[in-house]
């Protein structure tokens, strides 16, 4: 019988995102592009680093090949903002 290792890396709660959006960076261009992606879903994840275990929260989003991605550890990443506060001019930004 084989044992099961312990993730490193796991997610231990899924929340809707409603209204939320991951805002990323593309440095290839010059000026380089920004671009906002809807989120559809907050998680809970837990990174085991040896005997060090932390948690964090992150966005969640599906990228153009169809993954699933986590906002935070996407190459790019700057922030999260409210959509609602987006058009009434007034971002609201989180993770700066």
């Amino acid at each position: 019988m084989s044992k099961i290792k312990e993730a490193k890396h796991s997610i231990l709660q899924i929340m809707p995102a409603e209204g939320w959006v991951a805002v990323l960076t593309d440095d290839d261009g010059i000026p380089p592009e920004t671009t906002r992606v809807p989120l559809f879903a907050w998680a809970i994840v837990r990174e085991l680093d040896k005997k060090t275990a932390s948690t964090q929260v992150t966005g969640v989003f599906i990228n153009d090949e169809g993954q699933v991605c986590e906002a935070c550890w996407c190459a790019g990443f700057l922030r999260y903002e409210r959509i609602d506060a987006m058009s009434s001019g007034r971002p609201q930004s989180v993770g700066e």
